[in-house]
Formats: C-alpha cells, sequence, structure tokens
C-alpha cells in the first residue's frame, strides 16, 4: 500500500520520515513511554532511525501498519505518532509532551478511524483500541473518538519484551458511535465529559 496522507482542521497526517529522528528520540525518552507503551526502554537514535527507516515504509508498503506523523503544517514539525495495525485494525499513537492537552491526538484518531472505516482499510468494519491498565490520557482519547469500552476474557498486553503481560483497557468503533460509547467508559474514566 502507498502511503496515504490525511488532513483535518489542524493537522497534516502524513509519513514520518528520517528526518524526524531528533523529534522521535526525544519525545520517547518520556517516562510515561517506558510505564504504558512498547517501544524500546531506553530509546535511542538508532531505535528512532530504524522505526523511521525501516519499520514505517515497510510497514505501509506491506499494509502490515500504516504511520502518520502528526504536523500542524505540510513539512512542519512532528507532534507524534499514529498508527493502524493490521491484525485486528488497532490504533495506538502516541504524542509529544509539550503538545499534548490541546485535543490535537482526538482529531488525528477521529480521522484516521473515519478513513479506515470508510474504505481506507478495505474490510474493516471495527478499529479496536488497547492501553495498559491507568493510562487515562490513552483512555479520554479513545472516549472522545466514541470508542466503546469492552471487556474481553483476555484484557491484557503484552510487555515490551513480550514475556509477560499486563492488565489492560480495551474498545471498539465502529463507523456509527454506538449511544452507550460515552457511559462505557464511567468505571474508568468517571461520568464527566
Amino acid at each position: 500500500m502507498r502511503p496515504v496522507g490525511i488532513r483535518t482542521t489542524r493537522l497534516v497526517l502524513d509519513l514520518p520520515v528520517p528526518a524526524d529522528a531528533e523529534l522521535v528520540t526525544r519525545y520517547c525518552q518520556d517516562p510515561l513511554f517506558e510505564r504504558y507503551l512498547t517501544t524500546p526502554w531506553p530509546y535511542t537514535r538508532a531505535d528512532a532511525r530504524a522505526f523511521l527507516s525501516e519499520h514505517v515504509p515497510e510497514s505501509w508498503a506491506s499494509g502490515t501498519e500504516l504511520t502518520w506523523a502528526l504536523r500542524r503544517v505540510e513539512g512542519g514539525p512532528l507532534l507524534g505518532v499514529i498508527s493502524v495495525r493490521d491484525t485486528q485494525h488497532e490504533l495506538g499513537f502516541w504524542m509529544g509532551a509539550e503538545h499534548r492537552g490541546e485535543g490535537l491526538m482526538s482529531e488525528a484518531a477521529t480521522a484516521v478511524v473515519d478513513w479506515t472505516l470508510d474504505g481506507g482499510i478495505r474490510g474493516a468494519t471495527t478499529v479496536l483500541w488497547r492501553a495498559v491498565e491507568g493510562n487515562v490520557a490513552s483512555a479520554r482519547v479513545a472516549r472522545a473518538v466514541g470508542f466503546r469500552r469492552i471487556e474481553p476474557a483476555d484484557a491484557t498486553v503484552p510487555t515490551r519484551d513480550g514475556t509477560v503481560t499486563l492488565p489492560a483497557w480495551y474498545a471498539v468503533r465502529e463507523a456509527s458511535v454506538d449511544p452507550a460509547a460515552h457511559a462505557s467508559w464511567d468505571a474508568v474514566l468517571g461520568a464527566a465529559a
């Protein structure tokens, strides 16, 4: 598959490129990444180069994982990354710390989910989201995008080395937002908006 660009009101979603390595390396030093993500830890410049020069283009070519950079303008600095993995059309994302709190990830995630379910990924009827239990910021994005929280029998996510699993939150989103989606988060996020 060839990379596809997506535009929103405030963002350009395009291909992360090797020139983004410095920002990817800096953002991935965030202690929250060690706690909640499966990115390598400690994260090095070599990890960023491999991600941008090998993983991203190879995964687009094979269609196994479609990854976008979030930018405010075309050619601008990278703010974060969002992707959809082919296996279960699983949404994953992270945002550089200084760009959090503006609703940018919710805006990007809405656009990527809508693109996926509107035929961007052939046959996709649902998008899955999961995160290590306690990742409230990620859960807030999922709720804002219209994901409905679910409780599968094995609600876990593997650790970065894959040797053990951690308790996780799961949610799904279909083309039409389930009217009960927002309330499904009350147990972990409270009833506030």
